[in-house]
């Protein structure tokens, strides 16, 4: 009875959970790739064709750079607003650029041995966190390369985390997303804390209470505490990635970005 009154309450909350939505489309983008917004609510996001751009408060283009031999941008992490780490996977490289874009230094990851790195974020002491599946690890390492701290072997934990396509640390842990078996989360020791069987798929995003996923076109809001998952009475396009500034939530595809406002 107790569980059943608790699913109505969250059911509830998830129908009344959109208020209102803002569209932004972007004249100059063709298909936005990644989307990051950093605390004062700056936007840094990439397209298809190789260049990350800066968009202000006011959704005015600050800035952009190309750098077509990186190639594709993966992930951006402007969790620090003075310093963006860009990665990109094919290249197995992170850059770090000044909120002007310009770039201020760099990590070969292959030269570190490093060879199968899924994703990157920064840590709270702006060093780097990463998945590396050759070590089938989860690391943390400096800016010159050296490991700080890493996890227990990944497959000891959960067999099934065969694809992790996201890492982010928050609030004194770091989560570590795969689209097959759900959400790992890890103290800023690497010492795992709990997981959560949610259906990630290719794009998640959190805040202290709930993660937010797009599971083929639905919206899904999860209970970090209940582990329950609710569906948002809205429909998404299946491709739409998502991202989180404050209370907002955002989600993308082609170039558009649409603000959720709870």
């Amino acid at each position: 009875m107790k569980l059943s009154y608790i699913l109505l309450i969250l059911n509830l909350f998830a129908s009344l959970f959109v208020k209102s939505q803002d569209t932004l489309a972007l004249k100059n983008l063709k298909n936005i790739t990644c989307l990051s917004i950093d605390a004062k609510g700056n936007k840094y996001l990439s397209d298809d064709s190789y260049t990350l751009y800066k968009y202000n408060v006011n959704n005015k283009l600050t800035t952009n750079v190309n750098n077509k031999s990186y190639g594709n941008i993966t992930s951006i992490d402007c969790s620090n607003p003075f310093e963006i780490y860009v990665f990109y996977k094919d290249q197995n490289i992170i850059v770090f650029f000044d909120n002007m874009l310009n770039i201020r230094g760099e990590v070969r990851l292959n030269n570190l041995q490093m060879n199968n790195v899924s994703c990157i974020s920064r840590s709270y002491d702006n060093q780097i966190w990463l998945v590396d599946m050759s070590e089938n690890k989860m690391l943390k390492i400096s800016k010159s390369g050296k490991k700080l701290i890493e996890s227990n072997f990944l497959n000891s934990i959960n067999q099934m985390l065969t694809n992790p396509f996201k890492i982010w640390e928050q609030n004194g842990q770091v989560y570590v997303a795969d689209s097959t078996s759900g959400i790992i989360a890890f103290d800023i020791y690497a010492t795992l804390v709990k997981t959560y069987p949610i259906n990630t798929y290719s794009s998640v995003t959190g805040n202290s209470t709930h993660f937010y996923t797009n599971q083929k076109g639905s919206l899904i809001l999860y209970n970090k505490l209940l582990k329950i998952p609710t569906k948002v009475d809205l429909k998404i396009p299946k491709e739409a990635k998502l991202a989180i500034h404050n209370e907002n939530i955002f989600y993308y595809f082609d170039n558009k970005i649409i603000s959720i406002q709870p």
